[in-house]
């Protein structure tokens, strides 16, 4: 497994039998990972698989990922990229690149505790998905309480052909976007793009005031 400890770079592509990319224990060996493209893949479920048989990952290990780009394409069975994450001792802070393409099973793309330190992420790009949300409930935070996820360095942001997408978040919360230039919001009939700061909050993906 050391052999892998310095590659940076990897692509995997029509691997049909393959369930999941990274199970626990290689999350650590590929902590110089910079790029991930994963593509046609018949039988993917998840990609980062951070618990398995309840074991949770966070409890024995410290993984502090490089990776800076995803790619996901045509993954048709694709449910998590990361399964069961909690907060704890892993780390993908240092994201800059994310894109996802044709994955009509994936319902929901970053956990909460993955969002919030989203700083450095300045692409997002998700076209032809099943997704309901971005962000999914943080299990910890009750529904009346408002929660912020702040994209400070953000500047591209493209969600098309999404037609079950009904909410950034589910729950009360507000984003701010200060340094997004460009915005594409197409064929998304369920999700209302601009709103109202005072009534809207938690229902919009943009208060009017914010952007």
């Amino acid at each position: 497994m050391n052999s892998f400890s310095m590659l940076k770079e990897l692509t995997i592509k029509k691997c049909d039998l393959l369930l999941n990319i990274f199970p626990p224990f290689l999350l650590g060996v590929f902590q110089r990972l910079e790029k991930l493209i994963v593509a046609d893949c018949a039988s993917l479920e998840e990609v980062f698989q951070i618990q398995v048989q309840g074991l949770d990952i966070e409890e024995t290990y410290e993984v502090s990922s490089q990776l800076r780009e995803v790619n996901l394409v045509r993954l048709p069975k694709l449910k998590h990229v990361w399964t069961n994450y909690r907060e704890g001792n892993i780390s993908f802070e240092n994201l800059q690149i994310v894109s996802i393409l044709e994955c009509w099973s994936l319902k929901s793309l970053f956990p909460f505790s993955i969002a919030k330190d989203l700083q450095q992420l300045e692409r997002l790009a998700i076209d032809k998905c099943g997704l309901e949300e971005i962000v999914s409930k943080n299990a910890e935070v009750s529904n009346e309480q408002e929660i912020w996820l702040a994209f400070n360095q953000l500047s591209f942001l493209l969600l098309g052909h999404l037609p079950y997408l009904t909410c950034f978040y589910p729950g009360m919360h507000r984003t701010t976007w200060p340094t997004l230039k460009k915005l594409r919001i197409y064929n998304c009939g369920r999700i209302k793009i601009f709103g109202h700061e005072e009534s809207q909050i938690g229902q919009s993906l943009f208060l009017i005031e914010k952007v």
